[in-house]
C-alpha cells in the first residue's frame, strides 16, 4: 500500500471517528446505536435496526420538532410564534412529500412509523426589524418557516431523526445530520425544510421498493 492510500485510509477514519464523537454528543435521542456513514448524504449518520421490514411500515406519525438553542448562539430569542411557524412548516414540507402514498396519521397503530425529530446545537443570529415583521399581514403572506425566517436568521443546527415502532416504541432508525444544506449553499430555514424532503422522499421510495418485492 502507498504513502498516499495510507493518508486517505487515516484521514477516512479520523473523519468518521470525529463525526460519530459529534453524533454522540445529541441532547434530544437517548443511548444512541453506533452510527455510520450515511451513502446518500455527506456530513450524515446513520443507523437501521437490522432486520427491519420496510414493507410493514406504510404510514407514518409526526410528532412536533423540539429545537435546542446552542449556549453560544449570538441570538437566544424565540418566540412562541416563531416555534409554532417552524414546527408548523416543518411537518407541512415532509406530510406534502409524504402523501398520498404513505399516508400521515395522528394516531398510533400496526404497520405506522412514528418519527420525532430535533434541531439541535441551533445558533441565531437576529435581522433587522421590519414592520411587515410583526403583523398578521406579514404572517399570512409567507409560508410558515419562512415567517419565522423574516425575523431570525439560521447559522448553525444539527438534525436529528429518530424513527420508532408506534405501537411498541421499539427503535427502527436514528439519523444525525450535521449538515442539513446543500454543498455550497448557507445555512437557512429554506435548507432545513430541503433536508426533511430528501429524507421524505428517500423514504417514501425505499417503502414503496419493499412494498413491490
Amino acid at each position: 500500500m502507498t504513502i498516499n492510500r495510507l493518508l486517505l485510509l487515516a484521514a477516512g477514519i479520523l473523519v468518521l471517528s470525529m463525526q460519530q464523537a459529534l453524533a454522540d454528543n445529541t441532547v434530544f435521542i437517548e443511548d444512541l446505536p453506533p452510527l455510520g456513514q450515511d451513502a446518500d448524504r455527506t456530513g450524515a449518520m446513520i443507523w437501521l435496526k437490522p432486520d427491519l421490514d420496510r414493507a410493514y411500515y406504510t404510514q407514518v406519525m409526526i410528532e412536533p420538532i423540539t429545537i435546542f438553542i446552542s449556549q453560544d448562539s449570538k441570538y437566544k430569542g424565540l418566540n412562541a410564534d416563531d416555534l409554532k411557524a417552524l414546527a408548523d412548516g416543518f411537518i407541512v414540507a415532509l406530510t406534502e412529500t409524504l402523501e398520498p402514498e404513505v399516508p400521515v396519521l395522528n394516531k398510533s397503530g400496526p404497520g405506522i412509523l412514528y418519527l420525532r425529530a430535533a434541531l439541535t446545537n441551533v445558533k441565531l443570529a437576529k435581522k433587522k426589524k421590519s414592520i411587515l415583521n410583526y403583523t398578521p399581514v406579514g404572517l399570512v403572506a409567507t409560508a410558515a418557516a419562512d415567517a419565522a425566517g423574516l425575523r431570525i436568521s439560521l447559522q448553525e443546527a444539527v438534525l436529528e431523526i429518530e424513527l420508532l415502532d408506534s405501537v411498541s416504541g421499539e427503535r427502527l432508525g436514528v439519523i444525525v445530520d450535521k449538515s442539513p444544506k446543500a454543498a455550497g449553499e448557507k445555512m437557512s430555514w429554506d435548507a432545513i425544510n430541503a433536508t426533511f424532503v430528501d429524507y421524505g422522499e428517500r423514504f417514501k421510495a425505499r417503502m414503496k421498493e419493499a412494498v413491490t418485492k
